[in-house]
């Protein structure tokens, strides 16, 4: 194929070159297959064989069109597309449709067209425009069947389809070069030593609770201390609002202090006395507390 060669044509091109053939063919045929029908119901005109081929071959070139546009795209039903076969099939629908296009041009010079020779005439000139996209596909097809030969695969078919696998340890949409990293590395360990040990790197050492603290936090002091600040304590008197310096104690004790602790002046909440220290012979007698506190 030294025309080929010539032209320079590009391998990759050649199953989009191809599929536009045949759908600009498809797309004819069926423009020539409304007009046959529309010249069927014209007045005077006559049905035969000149016009009956033409509209009978847009329905023979759908299976010529389905395997030779579709069969060597797709994986599964590539090796049905035997290049010698896909150029015979070209070859011989060029030839069908050329005969398609004479036999209509006989079917006008018969003036068997009747009122709707126009229509037969575009026909015929369609006619001749898909015979020429016929000589196109079968040249197409020369081509694939030597490139076939010399490479040992079609041109352009075995890429379609076949996208890029993606490492999944890589990220996907990483923005490194292509020719130095296509992917980022992930999925790496999130603990990186820079220190290293005889040119290894330090593993990651066991958990140590006292690399946080002398104690554990669960070992804190958690109970209560009162402050020693000027405000009062929560369980003193509300109504103390005397100034205590740091470390000093409130003038009353707490009422909840010890019951038999000796008195300091100040009121203590009554409780009963123990079992143990309760006299039957002495005489009934109100707790020491300070009754000087009474209204009058």
């Amino acid at each position: 194929m030294a025309l080929a060669d010539k032209l320079n044509l590009n391998p990759d091109k050649v199953p989009n070159i191809k599929l536009g053939l045949h759908i600009a063919q498809a797309i004819l045929g069926l423009t020539i297959f409304i007009l046959e029908i529309v010249l069927f119901r014209a007045d005077d005109s006559k049905i035969n064989g000149n016009n009956g081929w033409p509209f009978g071959l847009c329905f023979l070139s759908i299976p010529a069109w389905v395997y030779l546009a579709l069969a060597p795209r797709y994986e599964r039903t590539r090796r049905a597309a035997n290049p010698n076969v896909m150029l015979v099939v070209d070859a011989i629908f060029a030839i069908f449709w050329l005969s398609a296009f004479a036999s209509q041009a006989a079917y006008n010079t018969a003036n068997s067209c009747g009122k709707a020779c126009a229509v037969s005439k575009a026909i015929v000139g369609i006619a001749f425009f898909e015979t020429l996209g016929w000589a196109f596909s079968t040249f197409v097809s020369a081509y694939t069947l030597r490139y076939y030969q010399q490479n040992g695969d079609l041109p352009g078919y075995e890429g379609i389809g076949n996208t890029q696998n993606i490492d999944p340890d890589k990220a996907a949409f990483s923005m490194a070069p292509h020719d130095e990293e296509a992917y980022a590395p992930i999925n790496m360990d999130e603990q990186h030593d820079d220190g290293h040990d005889d040119g290894h790197e330090l593993h990651s050492r066991p958990y140590d609770p006292d690399s946080y603290g002398s104690r554990p936090i669960y070992e804190a002091e958690t109970s209560y201390q009162p402050h020693h600040t000027s405000s009062p304590a929560p369980h003193e008197n509300p109504f103390d609002n005397s100034y205590r310096t740091h470390g000093s104690t409130s003038p009353h004790p707490s009422p909840f202090a010890d019951p038999y602790a000796a008195p300091s002046g100040g009121p203590q909440i009554y409780a009963p006395p123990a079992a143990d220290d309760y006299d039957d012979g002495r005489p009934v007698q109100f707790p020491t507390a300070n009754y000087d506190r009474t209204l009058h």
